[in-house]
């Protein structure tokens, strides 16, 4: 599912950045993980949506606000 704890370390000391947050929410595991457009959004290890910006707290409030509903 997500990268381990020591493959972000390998890869942070490359110079290559993981942005990836983990939030628990109702019950389930969210994961923001970025790309080049935006934060895709996987919901217990499922991609479920997609949020176009840059920040990943900007990500998880369009969720809470808007998309948790459709889930």
């Amino acid at each position: 599912m997500g990268i381990d704890r020591m493959a972000k370390m390998v890869l942070r000391r490359q110079g290559i950045g993981v942005k990836e947050k983990v939030v628990r929410f109702r019950g389930s595991t969210l994961i923001f993980r970025y790309n080049q457009d935006g934060y895709d959004i996987y919901i217990n290890g499922t991609k479920s949506n997609f949020v176009k910006t840059s920040d990943v707290n900007e990500a998880v409030r369009i969720y809470k606000t808007t998309l948790s509903g459709s889930c």
